[in-house]
């Protein structure tokens, strides 16, 4: 089945983070010397935009025009903007913050541009969402668990990086580079086909039909 052209356009900045995380785990220096560091806050706040955006799209589709979804997305934006500039404070850096706003429009777009019938559109951000969280624990377990290749994040790159906190992604930064270029590689392409190999959520909207539009 062919992509629709929303469909492409939604999957588009994730297979767009795919290939900056890729390249940084080979080359990390290839768009700066802390570029590794900045996509470990990338994926810290992915976190928050999993749990935010099914609650931010499902209000949003309650309003009527393309204005209100946007008062309603920049209303609890700013409430989860609350915890991503926690981030940027312990990182000494705005990029968190612009970060999580990147990454909410990002799952947004689905709904923003269209891509599914009116009736359809809650069903696509409930199957989106379900995407991301069963992507995120699985490949966050599996790239934790399995060993991870460094490529070309030596450890002297890895030191250079500064990142705050401990533990193991910490100490081996490669493990949450790789976890984010198979991430956001996956979400694309199951952007794609508009998440259709995941079962409709019991009860959810669907577009009605001519007969059923005939009739009210």
């Amino acid at each position: 089945m062919t992509p629709s052209r929303p469909a492409l356009l939604n999957a588009l900045p994730d297979f767009g983070f795919a290939a900056v995380f890729l390249v940084t785990w080979v080359a990390p220096t290839a768009f700066g010397d802390h570029v590794v560091r900045s996509l470990f806050a990338v994926m810290l706040m992915e976190f928050i935009v999993v749990h935010s955006s099914v609650l931010m799209g499902t209000t949003a589709l309650k309003a009527a025009s393309r204005a209100s979804r946007a008062g309603v997305i920049a209303a609890f934006g700013l409430f989860y903007s609350l915890f991503a500039g926690g981030f940027s404070l312990a990182f000494h850096s705005w990029w968190p913050l612009a970060s999580f706003w990147g990454q909410t429009i990002n799952r947004l777009l689905g709904v923003l541009l269209g891509q599914a019938p009116d009736g359809d559109q809650r069903a696509l951000l409930q199957r989106g969402w379900t995407v991301a969280v069963v992507l995120y624990l699985v490949l966050c377990m599996a790239t934790v668990l399995l060993p991870v290749p460094a490529l070309g994040i030596t450890p002297a790159v890895a030191a250079a990086q500064q990142i705050p906190g401990r533990g193991l992604w910490v100490d081996r930064p490669e493990k949450v580079i790789a976890f984010g270029f198979l991430y956001f590689l996956l979400t694309a392409w199951s952007e794609m086909g508009g998440h259709a190999w995941v079962k409709p959520p019991r009860g959810a909207a669907t577009a009605p039909t001519s007969e059923g539009a005939a009739t009210q």
